[in-house]
């Protein structure tokens, strides 16, 4: 039976509220929980256990949830992922020693890994390809969305109840959560099934070898890791560049928002503008921009780091949802979970490699250094697009 296309598009503003929410629920747990950490006595060298704490189940786990979604299907994950997060923001609320918080942080990791994949995974499976490029687009933009307003409402709220700001701005990212629940059902209830009919016969599982093997997947891998990797580099090391040339807080925080700004914006138009220049070309020319911008950055007088901060966003945040379409239309009917889910532990280890990378290399070059070094695997990884788009 064809699907209505209104009835399509409700189904989706209601996946995209529900990514929405759960994406401000994790980005207001994820301060809070470095928060009630020093609440509880564990001194500041420690933080970097709660990071770790949050990112090793996406390391562990990834290939397996991958794995299941694409024999059980998406929804069972995003309902679970949803309780998950409800249970883990309270449990954080009441965390009382240092081994509970980090394995409460470990379950709430847990819980953002499996409704990211069943979010991408049900976008790519739920549209037609030809709206890949918009859809994971929109996507990417409320996940932007939900990281602002989930900082900014928990900040508020800890800000204005002392003594235990801390555990109101957990209960309030519990809120969010609950609040995602019957959204989740009603999509489960809705669902229009594949966009594209499943075959008679269930395919035998890819092997992960496969997928990797899949012209032009290792290329969007490595780029979504890149530009991920660079986009934390300079969240942690534009205020150290900052010292460095003697720029206020104002002006990197300024920086810092017209980048996300943009990258917004340009999620918003990324399908009519792929409509006019192509997928391909428009993925090396944001690689190659991209990288420009961040190469120059730290060596710009202060008004023309403002141009290069938006040239910066506006290709950073294209390329991005580009290699989640990238990635879904290349992998194989049955395989898209389990492609979904590498691409995000791609991303998981870039996050943790290119980071480290850049504290050594801090020492001998400064912060300055390390951003133009960022951009440089950004230029790197256009160059690996640009040969696999050339030598197809």
């Amino acid at each position: 039976m064809a699907r209505s296309v209104s009835a399509d598009s409700r189904w989706f503003l209601g996946l995209l509220a529900a990514a929405t929410l759960l994406q401000a629920a994790t980005a207001v747990a994820r301060p809070m929980a470095s928060y009630r950490a020093l609440e509880i006595g564990m001194p500041p060298s420690s933080l970097g256990l709660v990071a770790a704490a949050f990112a090793i189940a996406p390391v562990v786990f990834a290939l397996a949830i991958g794995r299941w979604i694409d024999r059980r299907g998406e929804f069972p994950f995003l309902v679970g992922a949803t309780l998950m997060m409800v249970a883990a923001t309270l449990a954080l609320a009441l965390a009382g020693s240092a081994a509970s918080l980090l394995l409460f942080i470990g379950l709430l990791g847990l819980a953002q890994l499996m409704f990211v994949v069943s979010n991408q995974t049900l976008v790519g499976s739920r549209s037609q390809p030809g709206s890949f490029d918009s859809r994971f687009g929109y996507l990417s933009f409320v996940a932007s969305l939900g990281q602002l307003i989930g900082p900014a409402s928990a900040g508020f709220i800890a800000s204005r109840n002392a003594g235990d700001g801390t555990s109101q701005a957990l209960l309030f990212g519990a809120v969010l959560s609950l609040a995602a629940i019957p959204l989740v059902g009603w999509l489960w209830r809705r669902d229009p099934g594949p966009a594209v009919p499943a075959p008679a016969v269930a395919p035998a599982p890819v092997r992960v070898r496969a997928i990797l093997r899949t012209p032009g997947m290792l290329p969007a891998m490595l780029a979504s890791m890149t530009v991920l990797a660079t986009m934390d580099v300079m969240v942690v090391y534009l205020p150290a560049l900052g010292e460095e040339r003697g720029l206020s807080v104002a002006t990197i925080g300024a920086l810092l928002a017209v980048r996300a700004g943009a990258s917004m914006a340009s999620r918003l138009a990324l399908g009519r503008v792929i409509g006019r220049f192509g997928r391909d070309r428009l993925m090396v020319a944001s690689l190659v921009v991209a990288a420009g911008s961040v190469v120059v950055l730290p060596f710009l007088p202060v008004p023309l780091m403002f141009v290069a901060m938006v040239f910066a966003g506006l290709t950073l945040g294209m390329a991005q949802p580009m290699t989640m379409a990238w990635v879904a239309t290349r992998a194989a009917v049955g395989a898209r979970g389990t492609a979904m889910s590498l691409r995000l532990l791609g991303n998981r280890v870039g996050q943790v490699v290119i980071p480290l990378a850049a504290g050594s290399l801090a020492a001998v070059t400064g912060a300055a250094g390390v951003v133009a070094a960022a951009g440089l695997t950004v230029a790197a990884s256009a160059v690996v697009v640009a040969n696999r788009r050339s030598g197809s």
